[in-house]
């Protein structure tokens, strides 16, 4: 529990940095490209080399991948209807609206997106327990944390946030990564030997598919594919490599 927890605070500390450097350094959007490409690649990777492997060692095919797409369908349909899970996947879309007055509407519906998100984030690390080797899970939030927490930043003042606010505004929401963990940690607590509670993690990768296909496809649509094709692949064979 010690180093799931220890794990957690380092993926928060990543989101935390990132939101800070969104005050002090302008990225070009190739460089964000690339990165946030990369991000999703270890996503990708997580989903496929490691949590899908795991799962299938206790569940057929079927009930794997039907628990998958409960995952990939609920963060679908929270970014279709609701507002994008992860602003790092969604950069592209921002950046086509970031001179429109964001109302504080559409902030609150982002924030309550990105809950469910961070809620996520810090299930995998709590569930992902050192015993089944949790480094590619861990590798993952962290790596993916940084652009999150930078593009939440940005975000928030580009909609007119002074920076000081816009970067505890994203601490803040950031911060519901500890409770996502401590939420698995209390399941684990009660639950450990439940066959349901593999099911979580599972879920939690059809997640990772969804957030690392949205980001892949969103740079690629508005950028040549070259890039984010490259840097993708690289995410993914770092978490191959890790696993």
């Amino acid at each position: 529990m010690l180093g799931t927890g220890l794990e957690n605070l380092l993926a928060f500390a990543s989101a935390a940095l990132g939101a800070l450097l969104a005050t002090r350094f302008h990225f070009s959007h190739r460089q964000l490209c690339a990165l946030i490409s990369f991000a999703a690649g270890t996503l990708f990777g997580a989903a496929v080399f490691h949590i899908i492997p795991e799962g299938l060692k206790y569940f057929s095919v079927i009930a794997t991948l039907l628990t998958l797409l409960s995952g990939y369908g609920l963060f679908y349909l929270v970014s279709r209807y609701i507002s994008h899970v992860c602003p790092a996947c969604s950069a592209s879309h921002f950046e086509e609206h970031e001179k429109e007055d964001h109302r504080d509407a559409s902030l609150y519906l982002l924030a309550g997106a990105l809950t469910l998100h961070c809620i996520i984030d810090g299930l995998a690390i709590a569930l992902g327990e050192p015993e089944k080797n949790s480094l590619p899970i861990f590798a993952t939030v962290l790596i993916h944390k940084f652009p999150e927490g930078f593009a939440l930043c940005a975000l928030l003042i580009h909609g007119g946030q002074p920076k000081r606010r816009a970067v505890w505004l994203s601490v803040a929401l950031e911060s519901v990564t500890l409770a996502g963990w401590l939420l698995g940690v209390v399941l684990l607590q009660r639950f450990y030997d439940a066959a349901w509670m593999d099911l979580i993690l599972i879920h939690t990768g059809g997640g990772f598919i969804f957030l690392a296909l949205h980001a892949l496809i969103n740079e690629s649509r508005k950028h040549s594919p070259v890039l984010p094709a490259a840097s993708f692949i690289a995410g993914a064979v770092l978490i191959a490599f890790i696993h």
